[in-house]
Parts: C-alpha cells; sequence; structure tokens
C-alpha cells in the first residue's frame, strides 16, 4: 500500500515536471522566432504560465481557452513589433494578405493551430489523473514568484520592469505579453507621429523635413522627367564606408551629373515613409480605405499632374498591401502598375511574393520616355528577410567593411542587395533614353534585423537621400 501511494505520487511530481518542461519548451520555440524575425519578447511568458497554473489547479477548459489566447498574444506581439503596427484593427488587415506571403510563412503559420492544438492536449494529457494537486499548484506558483524576483532584480540598474521594450534582450526574463506587446503598440505609434496634442487628426504634417521637400525646396521638382524611388529599408550606416559602397558605380558613371548625398529623419513603417515623401504628413492611424485628398492633403503627385505630367507609380507587390491600389490613386498617380499588372517571364522574389527590383529597371525606364513624366518607385525585395537567392551576383567582397560575427550573413545580404540596386540604377543611367532624368532616392526608414548589434550599425532614426541628374 505504501509502495503503491509512494508510486502515485511520484507520478505526480512527475507530471508536475511535465507541466514545467511544456511550459519551457512553448517559451522557447517563441524565443527561436523572437530572434528569427529580430523582435523582443520576455523569454518567459506570464500568460502561459497562467494557462498551466489553470490546468494544476483542475480547470482543464479554463486552461485550454487560456492556453489559446496566450499563444495567440504570443503570435501577435511578433506581428505588432515587425509590421510596426499601432492599432488593433491593424491586425485584421494583415489576415487580408496572408496568402501574399512567402511560402515559408505561411507553413510557419500553417504550424501554429497543429501547435497550440498538441499544446492543449499535451497539458490536457500530463493532467489527466492528477485532479487538484497542492503540490502542482505550489511549485508553479513558487516557479512565477521566482522568475518575477529575477525579473525585478534584472530590471532595477534600467528601471525597465514597466517598460520592456526599452530593456536589453538578456534583461528581459519573465513579464505578461500582452503588457509588452501594448508598450510596442504605443512605441510604434510615438515612433510615427510622435507626441502630438491632437490625436483625433488622422494625418498631420511631418515635424522634420523631408527628402522631398528638402531637395526640391518646397516639394516640387523643376525638371521634365523625374524618378523618385523610396528604397525599402535604406539605412544610414554608422559606417560611411559601407554607403560609399553601396552607390560606388553611380560615383564612377559618366553618365551620372550634380550627385549629392543627404539626410534626413524618419522612422515608422514603409507607408509612413511613403506619405512622408509624397504628402509631407504622417498617419496616426493607417486608415487606407477612407483615405481622401481632403483628409490627406494636397500630395505631390496631385500637384505635378495638375502641371501636365503623367504621373505612374511602380512597385512589384501586390496592390492590396498596405491598400495601395486603394489610396495611390487618391494622391495623384494616374496609372499604378503593381505585381498583378507587370508581365515578367523571370521568377518572383524569394523574400517576398512580388517582382524583383532588378527585373522592374525596364518597366520604370519605358514610363519615362515620355515628356512630362513623374514616376514614383517604392521597391520591393531590400527589406527583411534579405534573401540571398534575389542577389543575381553575389559577392562577399562587398561585405569587408562589416567584421565578423554571428550575423554578418545577413548584414552581408543586405549589403548586396542594395549594392545591386544602385548598380542597377548606374545601368539604367546609362540609357541614352534616361538623358535629363532627375533622380532622387531615399530610404523609407532604417533597416531591421535579428540582433541589437546589427541594428546599432545603422543611425535608429536617419535615412540616406541620394540626388543627381542623367546626362
Amino acid at each position: 500500500m505504501t509502495e503503491a501511494a509512494d508510486i502515485t505520487a511520484g507520478q505526480r511530481w512527475l507530471k508536475c515536471l511535465l507541466l514545467l518542461a511544456l511550459y519551457a519548451l512553448l517559451n522557447l520555440a517563441f524565443h527561436g522566432l523572437s530572434l528569427y524575425f529580430g523582435y523582443k519578447r520576455h523569454f518567459f511568458g506570464a500568460e502561459l504560465l497562467l494557462a498551466l497554473l489553470l490546468f494544476a489547479l483542475g480547470w482543464k477548459r479554463l486552461g485550454a481557452v487560456a492556453l489559446v489566447a496566450a499563444l495567440g498574444l504570443e503570435l501577435a506581439l511578433g506581428l505588432s513589433s515587425v509590421f510596426y503596427l499601432f492599432e488593433k484593427d491593424q491586425l485584421w488587415d494583415m489576415v487580408e494578405f496572408l496568402f501574399e506571403a512567402r511560402l515559408s510563412y505561411l507553413a510557419a503559420l500553417a504550424l501554429l493551430p497543429v501547435a497550440v492544438a498538441a499544446a492543449v492536449w499535451g497539458a490536457m494529457r500530463i493532467q489527466q489523473g492528477v485532479g487538484r494537486r497542492r503540490q502542482m499548484v505550489l511549485v508553479q506558483v513558487l516557479v512565477a514568484l521566482g522568475l518575477l524576483q529575477g525579473q525585478w532584480v534584472l530590471s532595477s540598474e534600467a528601471q525597465t520592469f514597466f517598460t520592456p521594450t526599452l530593456a536589453d534582450r538578456p534583461r528581459l526574463l519573465f513579464g505578461s505579453a500582452a503588457h509588452f506587446m501594448r508598450e510596442v503598440m504605443v512605441m510604434n505609434r510615438l515612433t510615427i507621429i510622435g507626441a502630438r496634442s491632437d490625436e483625433h487628426a488622422e494625418y498631420m504634417p511631418i515635424q522634420h523635413p523631408s527628402a522631398t521637400q528638402k531637395v526640391w525646396h518646397g516639394g516640387l521638382p523643376s525638371a521634365r522627367r523625374v524618378l523618385l524611388v523610396v528604397a525599402e529599408g535604406w539605412g544610414l550606416p554608422k559606417e560611411p564606408a559601407v554607403l560609399e559602397r553601396q552607390i560606388e558605380q553611380l560615383r564612377r558613371s559618366p553618365h551620372v551629373q550634380a550627385l549629392r548625398l543627404d539626410t534626413i529623419h524618419a522612422k515608422g513603417a514603409t507607408a509612413a515613409g511613403e506619405l512622408r515623401e509624397l504628402c509631407w504628413v504622417v498617419p496616426t492611424r493607417l486608415n487606407f480605405r477612407k483615405m481622401t485628398p481632403d483628409k490627406v492633403g494636397d500630395c505631390l503627385p496631385a500637384r505635378l499632374r495638375r502641371q501636365g505630367y503623367t504621373t505612374v507609380g511602380v512597385h512589384g507587390a501586390f496592390g492590396g498591401m498596405y491598400r495601395r491600389t486603394l489610396w495611390w490613386p487618391q494622391i495623384g498617380l494616374s496609372e499604378t502598375l503593381f505585381k498583378e499588372g507587370i508581365p515578367l517571364a523571370q521568377e518572383p522574389c524569394h523574400s517576398f511574393p512580388g517582382h524583383c527590383d532588378r527585373h522592374l529597371l525596364d518597366t520604370v525606364k519605358s514610363r519615362l520616355e515620355g515628356d512630362k513624366t513623374f514616376v514614383y518607385w517604392l521597391t520591393l525585395n531590400s527589406h527583411m528577410p534579405y534573401d540571398r537567392r534575389d542577389v543575381a551576383h553575389y559577392r562577399e567582397a562587398l561585405c569587408d567593411v562589416w567584421p565578423a560575427g554571428e550575423y554578418w550573413d545577413q548584414l552581408c545580404r543586405y549589403q548586396n542587395l542594395h549594392v545591386q540596386f544602385f548598380e542597377g540604377l548606374a545601368a539604367l543611367a546609362a540609357d541614352e533614353a534616361m538623358k535629363g532624368v532627375e533622380v532622387m532616392v531615399v530610404g523609407d526608414h532604417p533597416p531591421l534585423f535579428n540582433d541589437d548589434d546589427s541594428r546599432e550599425r545603422f543611425s535608429r532614426d536617419q535615412v540616406p537621400v541620394l540626388h543627381f541628374v542623367v546626362r
């Protein structure tokens, strides 16, 4: 009888340890995702521990609901961090773009409900037959208190206990994914719109001059043919040699006249960078479905259109992304070309489902051949994840400006993608049909990387501006 009781007690402790092992496994999985996609989270999530505590108390159904909610919060934290979301409604917008994502992301997302089901099933199986056992609850409460105390100690010096977004990754031990997500969305909002008094306005004038304002002194170019490029993820490196290596072919080109480099203040998502350059406003919410000229103001394409310019917008991705098929015409672009409207024989990009920027050079050139034309080109495949397969001629020699490190390959892919773009632009400038075209290239936001060390190699609030005339 005593032996049976001892075995039963041993099984209970084993199940207790298995619940904790399941908790650690789930956190390790999400921590791996956070490292891969380059966002921060607490190593141990409070909501996940709460869900397993409910299982330990014997409340299986409530525990299952809590576990599903906890895993959903982890997913929402990742989305809000990677895509600079600052409104809950944007999460629903992201759902509509799922089938335009790369296959590896879709495969990972398809595994999520499987992982959720497996976690719930595993927790139920572990708890089955144990009932409400004090030792299981006590152990988990002690674990929670220990993790909480550990987080308090880690946060005490930097005072980031209630502001996890400001903490370094090694100091994020234990905390709430819901609170972390809220802090991320608040920070994203402040990053994009700043501390403005009138948050009820949908669009506000930018606080710092945009590239189009700075270079064109008021926002209107004087040339009859103009190419404005908002370059995805083109950041300002703290090491000048990195930038010079990118634009080397333009520097050497006899067809490039009056080349100038400058910088502007820039933060936020790509769409915010577009509106900064095209309309000189910043959105307080991403309500692209209802954008009208009355709300956004008199934008650059609309002004040029009234002066007799043909205004064209080009982007290699699906036009539904960020609702560009809806709002690009609203700001004055008379023709819009997206992935679905540009027939190309080349294979699509590997980083994003769309046309690689190097394949769109002829499309851009064809739209610049007429008199009084303005072409706005939003590039695509130089955004994280930087895929080596999107580089036609990969050269590690381009990356000797980076010191060796764990994420050196990612920095090298980033460098190759931008070198490739500017070499393509130099080849385009050598075409006789481009003579006289005024070109401006500006980054939309600082680049994203999986690690803080790589991000620190670039300015956090500045992007470069390149301006020249083809001769």
